[in-house]
């Protein structure tokens, strides 16, 4: 058994299913970033709490998850090698893009001496 942990954002939308033992399950895909700008596309499955969880996200959701893998290796429609993973899912976290950089505020200048008393409530 291969267990693993892929970071990435779900491509469509997750699929709530029912195996023909009227099992509900959620089946979904991953992409993940490869070497040189490539993806790795990582099927998913997952069952009871982690599927629902999965079924409520939406295409796009930046997700890390962790199970059991299998990886696969096929010839593609052009003659290249190409691989794969399967994921049965027993964990998954979702994640935040990168925060918008904050940009402040220009702070605008008070008038020279505005708002500035030096004596207080001094008294002679």
């Amino acid at each position: 058994m291969i267990r693993a942990l892929c970071t990435g954002t779900l491509y469509g939308s997750p699929q709530s299913r029912t195996s023909a033992a009227g099992k509900p399950y959620v089946t979904g895909k991953l992409r993940a970033d490869g070497k040189d700008g490539s993806s790795v596309w990582c099927s998913l499955i997952a069952f009871s709490e982690v599927g629902e969880r999965l079924a409520s996200l939406q295409q796009g959701a930046a997700v890390s998850v962790s199970g059991r893998i299998e990886v696969s290796a096929w010839i593609n429609r052009d003659g290249e090698a190409a691989g794969g993973l399967s994921m049965m899912v027993d964990e998954l976290a979702t994640l935040k893009g990168k925060p918008k950089p904050r940009t402040p505020k220009p702070r605008q200048p008070e008038a020279a001496g505005a708002g500035f008393d030096d004596m207080g409530d001094w008294q002679p």
